[in-house]
């Protein structure tokens, strides 16, 4: 599929699961919306446009592909967020299907993109494949003596707040002291204690 069709599928996708809006027709060029018609992808009723169960698995590949790729280029290449947009955009037309599954085990199976939204779960997360070697782990994954970055924090508001209140955020390096019967980590001269609830929600790339 062309890359410019993909995109309006993309688009699509978004809205109509993640932002709950009604999409149509005068929102993409006509002849494109005509070939994702002919072709079986989306489908027209009155003056709104729905994807087809083939439009949504093509979509919903489509937006793994891309927030897998922010989450590499921002998590282990250290890539800028500008950058980091532009180049996932063309990663999420080249990845394979096995190359797909490869970054998702290496990232620990990512359940949210760099800016939050979600990612598909594929097939590799449903099994719990651990064929490739991991770089991201959840704080509570590692062990005394292990060296970590903190890369992102997935929690509620409260458990956030205790995080940022001891420093633990994205590009801070730190040290496990001790994981029982708290986890014990050291930044610079500093010991902190963190407890498993909080550990849980710090995903970090191992060092």
């Amino acid at each position: 599929m062309r890359e410019e069709l993909e995109n309006i599928l993309e688009d699509i996708w978004v809205k109509i699961n993640e932002e709950g809006a009604k999409v149509q027709p005068s929102q993409y060029p006509q002849a494109l919306l005509d070939e994702l018609i002919n072709e079986g992808y989306i489908s027209k009723k009155g003056d709104e446009i729905f994807l087809t169960e083939k439009g949504e698995e093509r979509a919903r590949k489509i937006i793994r592909l891309h927030r897998l790729a922010e989450r590499l280029l921002s998590d282990v290449l250290g890539v800028s967020e500008g950058i980091m947009e532009e180049s996932a955009c063309r990663f999420e037309h080249i990845l394979s299907e096995e190359v797909e599954e490869a970054i998702c085990t290496l990232l620990g199976h990512p359940s949210v993109c760099p800016h939050g939204r979600p990612i598909p779960k594929g097939k590799c997360c449903l099994k719990g494949e651990d064929k490739v070697q991991r770089l991201i782990f959840k704080l509570s994954e590692l062990n005394p003596g292990d060296e970590g970055e903190v890369k992102y924090i997935l929690a509620d508001d409260a458990v956030s707040k205790k995080v940022i209140a001891v420093g633990l955020l994205p590009g801070r390096r730190f040290k496990v002291i001790r994981v029982f019967p708290s986890y014990v980590i050291q930044m610079d001269n500093t010991h902190f204690a963190l407890d498993k609830q909080i550990a849980e929600t710090i995903y970090v790339l191992k060092i």
